[in-house]
């Protein structure tokens, strides 16, 4: 495993991979657990995931990816969804911390009627937002992490949504956000530049 400061330092928008190298399925499964660990409004957990790794699936979605060498090359592409019917999970997610002695049954069911309050509040453009907001968190922690085991990835925006769910027949409820190309790079990224902190920030 890299230094913290070498994984965020050194990560690079990899566009080209070794279509040799092939990342186990076991080791992505580790690699999104890990990302799971990522924070979340009320930990509702939104983003859901398709993980294209075989010629089928990299076909299909190649219909509607516009990046065709990432999603040709790359050990894998993951459609990265958001959940607008989030709260659906509620007993799957607090049930599971009143089993690890997170908080008692008491407090969980006290947290769900308020939270139940708030959700029927809320519109669906902020959830949306919300949606748009955690898995923005995932993706970066994710690919991070990616970075940290010595693959690389892409973070790609440039396709069609509404294709995607089309393609994989997605419910309603699930939102394409972004697709994420992961392997092993063929030709190094081209550096970047970033502006200093001190040309952003205001101190009040």
């Amino acid at each position: 495993m890299r230094d913290f400061f070498d994984v965020i330092r050194n990560r690079r928008s990899v566009k080209y991979y070794d279509e040799s190298v092939k990342i186990p399925r076991e080791e992505i499964l580790e690699m999104l657990d890990e990302a799971n660990i990522a924070p979340s409004s009320c930990n509702f957990q939104p983003w859901r995931y398709i993980v294209v790794d075989t010629p089928e699936g990299k076909e299909k979605l190649g219909e509607a990816n516009y990046n065709k060498v990432q999603n040709d090359t790359s050990s894998a592409m993951i459609i990265l969804l958001g959940d607008l019917d989030y709260f659906e999970k509620f007993e799957e997610i607090y049930g599971a911390a009143v089993d690890e002695g997170h908080m008692t049954e008491d407090v969980k069911e006290k947290f769900k009627i308020s939270l139940e309050g708030m959700i029927e509040a809320t519109s669906h453009e902020t959830k949306r937002e919300s949606v748009y907001f955690d898995c923005g968190l995932w993706a970066m922690q994710f690919t991070n992490i990616v970075h940290a085991k010595g693959y690389d990835s892409n973070i790609i925006g440039g396709f069609d949504r509404e294709k995607v769910s089309e393609l994989f027949e997605l419910d309603e409820s699930l939102i394409p956000i972004m697709l994420i190309a992961i392997g092993k790079k063929d030709k190094d990224a081209r550096s970047t530049t970033r502006i200093p902190a001190e040309n952003l920030v205001t101190f009040k």
